[in-house]
């Protein structure tokens, strides 16, 4: 294989590239579906449908920022608003017939504690010509108050029993979609894998209160009654840059409990190197969601391209070498405590003299840090290599040695 080659095998279908949308307002009909297929996307995963069609509430998003930059987006919508016949009858034939024949399609699925639900859901989706179903057991808002989404993904033997009847229904592979609103998410994987899943999904949206508007003490994002005098809002899902760690977090936890088991990494990748991220920590594919909403579809030609150049650059000839390579490295906390110790050093040639660093360490860390001649200087007897001043600094101008004290 090519070094610059970016295409993957995952639950026996070939990816062009590991770029897929999730389910999500992107991928909600067969005209944003089809368009982004000719752009050059791998995959999609449609917006997942159930017995009845869904009723959304207006707004139903809304915006974390910092320093005016949107980081994170809450959003309290839930599935498809059409009826499942739209999707079989025509939405789905259509994708088929006008995508590009590489373009891999996966139907999204819902439905309650009933395991005949999921199986007959399975069934229709498989008649589709769909090439994989993901069943969607973590949807944290909205979905859980009818025994559905979430409520579902908390539990491990709700999540084994609809996995089992989701495989009852279908020969297609089986990618089980989590949530991250767990204490510990290996038990619900296991649960996914001992149920018969081929593929793990994570993650789903965080539950959360995006923001009070403190003008109006009303939570956002706002729906709005009659005149808009009525404003109300409920706990979402937030996504977007602000939950990659946890996203992370856990794809590694997945990945280090089960080597080698296909995972599919959701949870603010907006960019080839939050993609790599993802690649290293043991996801094969990426999907996508926030960024296409904001950016647009147009951004999967910078992914593959940086994903690919990166990989000439590093000398990784396949996707697959790169899976799982950062895993080793995810060691326990007392393990690093027997680690040599180590003291910030500033370079010179980056300080620009701004005092962050100094500001910081004064108050959050050991009073380490001073200004000589326009340059922070580290005192070393001070330093307790913390790392606070890296952490502020714009500039990329810490370093850090080891010492010889404790």
């Amino acid at each position: 294989m090519a070094g610059n080659d970016i295409s993957v095998e995952f639950t026996g279908l070939t990816f062009k590239n590991p770029f897929v949308l999730s389910s999500a307002p992107p991928t909600m009909d067969a005209r944003h579906i089809i368009r982004a297929a000719k752009l050059g996307w791998g995959g999609a995963v449609m917006k997942t449908v159930t017995e009845e069609p869904t009723v959304d509430p207006r707004t139903r998003l809304g915006v974390l920022r910092k320093n005016g930059k949107a980081i994170g987006m809450n959003n309290i919508e839930l599935l498809s608003r059409k009826p499942l016949t739209t999707w079989t009858e025509e939405w789905i034939p259509q994708i088929k017939k006008e995508a590009p024949e590489d373009f891999v399609f996966i139907a999204s699925i819902m439905s309650d504690t009933k395991p005949e639900g999921w199986t007959a859901l399975a069934e229709t989706m498989t008649q589709t010509g769909a090439d994989a179903i993901e069943i969607n057991v973590s949807c944290p808002h909205g979905s859980p108050e009818k025994h559905m989404g979430a409520f579902i993904g908390q539990d491990p033997s709700l999540v084994e029993m609809v996995t089992r009847a989701t495989k009852k229904g279908t020969d297609l592979p089986v990618w089980v979609k989590l949530t991250p609103n767990v204490t510990d998410i290996v038990p619900i994987a296991d649960a996914a894998i001992k149920g018969g899943a081929d593929a793990i999904s994570a993650i789903n949206t965080v539950e959360s209160l995006i923001g009070i508007d403190i003008e109006t003490a009303t939570p956002m994002p706002i729906a709005y009654g009659m005149d808009n005098k009525e404003q109300l809002s409920t706990y979402g899902g937030f996504c977007g840059p602000a939950v990659k760690p946890l996203g992370l977090r856990f794809v590694s936890q997945i990945a280090k409990a089960h080597p080698d088991f296909p995972i599919s990494g959701i949870g603010g990748i907006e960019d080839w190197s939050s993609a790599i991220e993802y690649l290293m920590v043991g996801a094969s594919t990426l999907q996508v969601c926030t960024a296409a909403m904001w950016y647009g579809f147009s951004i999967i030609k910078d992914m593959t391209g940086g994903l690919s150049d990166f990989m000439q650059r590093k000398g990784y000839e396949s996707l697959v070498s790169m899976v799982g390579k950062a895993l080793p490295k995810i060691t326990s906390w007392t393990a690093l405590t027997k680690l040599p110790p180590v003291i910030a050093q500033i370079n010179p040639e980056k300080c620009t003299g701004c005092k962050e660093c100094v500001i910081a360490c004064a108050d959050g860390g050991f009073v380490a840090i001073q200004m000589r001649e326009n340059i922070a200087i580290v005192k070393d007897d001070e330093c307790d290599g913390c790392g606070l001043c890296a952490v502020v600094c714009d500039f990329d101008a810490v370093e850090f040695i080891h010492t010889q004290r404790n």
